[in-house]
């Protein structure tokens, strides 16, 4: 829209142009025959609601002098806007003009107030760190229902009276199938594990964040605690896949120093292929191969591993923090020792052993070989180890790693494991 009072001001300057240019004379007066002339358009002049609204600080005389540099006037307190400013319609207009001239480069980085700082909370942070691990570990995640049938009981072996069947039960349920809430997750993985292996899937590996629902009574609502539970199957998969799995878990969530020890006392698991995970005293996660009944019971075909683990521990014992350790400056040594110990030993108390006897020289330690057959005695194994040993303060001498060896096979044979070649 042009500015209608430019006209006058056109047409002085084309008067003013023939006078100079002695191009012709100028005779009689201005005619104007505007019909309906419009107001000079005027706008509140607020100082202190322009620097809030932009954030700074700049004095009412600084800014009538940026308003008067693009034609504006102030008279009590309103602002005369020139014809030919037709963007300047509001207050916000006018604190866009002060921030132009007084600098985008002098207002203030402020977050906006009245907004909400949104993040995730530490337990969303640490379920999508979950998904996110599993996910790249080769898991696809499933979502099950949360009430199950209470024949599933009868599915996983438990015992009568066992606490896992006190279930919080439905007062108007769809169906017998669905008509209690679940207490454990293990059922409904094993029957979407049962689902794939039926439709010929040949492996399968699952994850799910699972809700248990533990009854407190019935004046007060259930306990809801989460569960994290893994399923697969497959001809590549064994009870090492599924420890390997929570391995890399637990070590991407921070979760250091826990036990592995034999589990025999589980229904639903195999007795011989089952462990259990302990923090400080604390079982907090089962893994193992699904008991061979069981899996007849869900119609499954084959075998099939299953790891629980909680989730509640997981939040309150992990570590965000990460350690970062400048490269090594020495080279180091490696030092293989055989052993031979009971069959029955657990690999985790030799592993212990060495770490506490090398102490810090211990850099890496590896297990590359379990040996049992006719160069073993019966009801004996054997185990080799690899130690990688290097020292911060200087160059490690071949003598200080046989001490720091010796260290460690006096500490085994006090376990009853012994050099199987001296």
């Amino acid at each position: 829209e042009l500015d209608p009072d430019g006209c006058l001001r056109s047409l002085a300057r084309a008067l003013e142009l023939i006078v100079q240019l002695d191009a012709g004379d100028i005779v009689g007066d201005t005619v104007d025959v505007f019909p309906s002339p419009k107001p000079a358009r005027t706008i509140p002049f607020t100082p202190d609601w322009v620097n809030g609204f932009i954030g700074i600080n700049c004095p009412a005389e600084t800014q009538i002098a940026i308003l008067e540099k693009i034609g504006c006037t102030i008279h009590e307190g309103k602002i005369a806007v020139p014809g030919f400013r037709n963007d300047l319609e509001d207050k916000a207009d006018i604190a866009e003009e002060i921030a132009r001239f007084y600098g985008y480069d002098k207002i203030p980085a402020t977050p906006l107030q009245g907004l909400a700082d949104g993040r995730l909370t530490e337990t969303q942070q640490l379920q999508r760190q979950l998904s996110e691990t599993l996910l790249a570990l080769g898991c696809s995640e499933v979502q099950t229902y949360s009430f199950i049938s209470p024949k599933a009981y009868d599915k996983l072996g438990l015992p009568p009276n066992c606490d896992e069947r006190r279930s919080v039960v439905i007062s108007n349920p769809l169906g017998e199938d669905t008509s209690v809430m679940r207490t454990t997750a293990l059922p409904s993985m094993l029957e979407v594990l049962a689902r794939n292996q039926n439709a010929r899937n040949e492996s399968a590996a699952l994850f799910e964040l699972a809700t248990v629902y533990l009854p407190r009574g019935t004046e007060e609502l259930p306990q809801e605690k989460q569960k994290l539970i893994i399923g697969l199957y497959g001809p590549d998969e064994n009870y090492f896949s599924l420890k390997g799995i929570v391995e890399q878990l637990l070590a991407r969530t921070g979760i250091a120093g826990y036990d592995v020890t034999a589990a025999t006392d589980r229904e639903a698991f195999h007795p011989g292929r089952t462990a259990k995970l302990t923090l400080d005293g604390k079982k907090f996660a089962l893994l193992g191969e699904v008991a061979p009944a069981v899996q007849a019971n869900f119609g499954i075909g084959t075998r099939v591993y299953v790891a629980v683990i909680d989730f509640d521990t997981l939040l309150n014992k992990r570590s965000a923090a990460k350690l970062y350790r400048q490269l090594p400056r020495y080279p180091a040594i490696t030092r293989d020792l055989a052993l031979v110990c009971d069959a029955a030993t657990p690999v985790l108390a030799l592993q212990k052993a060495i770490e506490s006897a090398a102490g810090a020289l211990l850099e890496k330690l590896t297990l590359f070989d379990v040996y049992t057959g006719s160069q073993i005695a019966a009801g004996s194994k054997g185990i080799a180890y690899s130690l990688r040993l290097r020292s911060a303060k200087g160059t490690l001498t071949d003598e200080e790693a046989d001490v720091a060896v010796k260290r460690c096979t006096k500490a085994l044979e006090k376990i009853g494991a012994a050099l199987r070649i001296r």
